[in-house]
């Protein structure tokens, strides 16, 4: 695997800090990945490094206003999240990838679930570890100091802000993912993103769709993803 870090620019002229994961045995399947909330890039390194080892090609992007990541910028609204998902499915087009797949945890999952449905030409997508109804959620956590703290770590929108704009989003974006394949993950110790949440997401989207639980809590869903996302893709792209 050759990793190289890159930088691309959104119609908004916003620069995203993408990490290109380009396998020595590629498959022609491109993953644009997207981290979650105050997270980074680096969260997702076990299972972008992993997917790589099997022959997919990986662009795992840094969204903007995240201070732990490499982008800058602010984060104002979802639209942002989905002009830099975008600018890397157009980065992996020109590569001449012919089948891409978005990928996302939490955050990043609503986020690629939303750029998947905007864009007919990408194949399906992968959601980890995100749900539905989380504005009413965080409601009940009001005030929870990690949200709170959370939230510093992010120039811009706060979480509960940020879950509350998506969501009516997210309505009208799942019924377009009819006829691509979709799987949804769900962590089992997730204190953020309830079983129940998770599964009424996965109840309201189309067909074909797949529903998986691992076992892991919210932060580490991605990494202990890696073998389930790898065996789905794998299911529809074997060697």
């Amino acid at each position: 695997m050759n990793l190289a870090l890159i930088r691309l620019r959104t119609v908004r002229d916003a620069e995203i800090a993408v990490l290109d994961y380009e396998p020595r045995r590629p498959r022609n399947v491109a993953l644009i990945v997207g981290h979650g909330y105050s997270s980074s890039k680096h969260n997702l390194d076990f299972l972008c490094s992993f997917l790589a080892s099997s022959g997919f090609h990986v662009l795992s992007l840094d969204f903007p206003g995240h201070k732990l990541g490499a982008s800058g910028g602010r984060l104002d609204s979802p639209e942002d999240l989905t002009d830099a998902m975008a600018v890397a499915v157009r980065f992996a087009r020109e590569r001449s990838s012919t089948t891409i797949y978005t990928v996302g945890h939490s955050m990043g999952a609503m986020t690629a679930l939303r750029a998947c449905a905007a864009d007919p030409g990408i194949a399906g997508a992968v959601s980890i570890a995100t749900g539905y109804g989380r504005p009413a959620a965080l409601d009940a956590l009001g005030g929870n100091l990690t949200i709170d703290l959370r939230s510093s770590y992010v120039d811009g929108l706060s979480l509960p802000d940020l879950v509350a704009a998506t969501e009516p989003l997210l309505d009208a974006a799942l019924p377009k993912l009819a006829g691509r394949p979709v799987l949804y993950v769900a962590a089992e110790r997730d204190l953020m993103v309830s079983r129940r949440s998770a599964e009424e997401l996965f109840e309201r989207a189309p067909e074909p769709k797949t529903f998986v639980k691992i076992d892991s809590d919210h932060t580490y869903a991605g990494e202990n993803a890696r073998a389930a996302v790898a065996a789905w893709l794998n299911e529809r792209h074997p060697r």
